[in-house]
């Protein structure tokens, strides 16, 4: 009875750890509070300080919060969906001084098991509504082998990223497998900005209105049990044009800015546990309790009727005896 009385635990346990606790551990955080940042030490870029051209090293920090309140009133815009609304602020500068070279707040709303954004009444980008699409700051839990739509904050359109292969990303004491992805934007015109027509190689007259153009080539590396973006690299130019003639092209960025190793570390040191637990309690951990389940049901079958047929003797020889 006993072993009966185990293998149904067992056996329920697995499929527990299956359909319920899986869903409950994949799940971001809605208090969720984190930082990225990405650097290049040799960066060409318009150096807003001076209002001139300039060189030299960058920095990039992404600083991510969740807000619980927020994430409350837009699942109650959705249906009661389960819903996590992050505020993230990144700023690129050369130096600690204002104003940075670029600057960009967002507030967004998504799924907190797939990672793609929800649509959401309160979204924003640098302050004017938004809606955003895609994965914005993390891909899928469980992330597949293929193409996923990658939110670009500059174009303000999601971007394709294609699944490349895997790779061993190394930190500064360890090691994580990935999944790379990367995706391309075009030169593609952004916006405008107010700069002195002295820069592009004219009689400084006052300032004008240049086009703001920009590509990128972004690779991710991401770890696939999370969905966390270990590693981020971006090869990305901007220019300024003025149309007027005589005019030449100034480049406002050229850089290939990588995520830092210390970053790279404290990605690896936080979830490279998360992953390996993740990883069992979906695949092999209901597998190897269901597994144990079954022995200890055939266990106890086996001993009942062992003990069903040793007891059917002993009646059958008492029977006998008194005959």
């Amino acid at each position: 009875m006993a072993f009966l009385t185990l293998g149904a635990f067992l056996l329920t346990l697995g499929v527990a750890m299956k359909v319920y606790a899986y869903d409950r551990l994949a799940v971001v955080p809605k208090d969720q509070n984190t930082q990225q940042i990405l650097g290049d030490d040799n960066a060409n870029f318009f150096d807003a300080d001076n209002v001139a051209p300039g060189s030299g090293p960058i920095s990039t920090v992404a600083t991510v919060i969740g807000d619980p309140d927020l994430a409350k009133e837009a699942a109650d815009e959705n249906d009661g969906a389960d819903i996590a609304v992050f505020t993230k602020g990144q700023s690129t500068d050369n130096n600690d001084q204002a104003p940075p070279i670029d600057f960009l707040e967002q507030t967004f709303a998504i799924d907190r098991y797939t990672g793609a954004a929800v649509p959401w009444s309160g979204a924003s980008q640098n302050g004017e509504p938004i809606e955003y699409e895609g994965q914005i700051i993390k891909f899928p839990f469980n992330t597949q082998k293929k193409s996923y739509d990658y939110w670009d904050a500059t174009v303000k359109a999601p971007m394709k990223m294609e699944y490349e292969g895997t790779e061993k990303v190394e930190g500064t004491d360890g090691s994580i497998d990935t999944y790379r992805f990367s995706g391309s934007i075009p030169e593609t015109e952004f916006g405008v900005r107010e700069v002195p027509r002295a820069i592009f190689g004219l009689a400084d007259t006052g300032p004008v209105e240049a086009t703001r153009t920009y590509a990128n080539e972004r690779t991710v590396w991401v770890e696939p049990e999370t969905g966390v973006m270990v590693k981020i690299e971006e090869a990305q130019k901007q220019w300024l044009k003025h149309d007027e003639r005589g005019a030449k092209d100034v480049v406002a960025m050229d850089t290939v800015s990588s995520s830092s190793p210390e970053t790279i570390q404290a990605n690896i040191d936080e979830y490279g546990s998360k992953s390996a637990s993740l990883k069992a309690v979906r695949t092999w951990l209901p597998l190897a309790l269901g597994g144990l389940g079954v022995l200890s049901l055939l266990a106890g079958v086996a001993l009942a009727l062992r003990f069903r047929s040793r007891r059917n003797a002993d009646v059958d020889d008492d029977a006998y005896a008194n005959a």
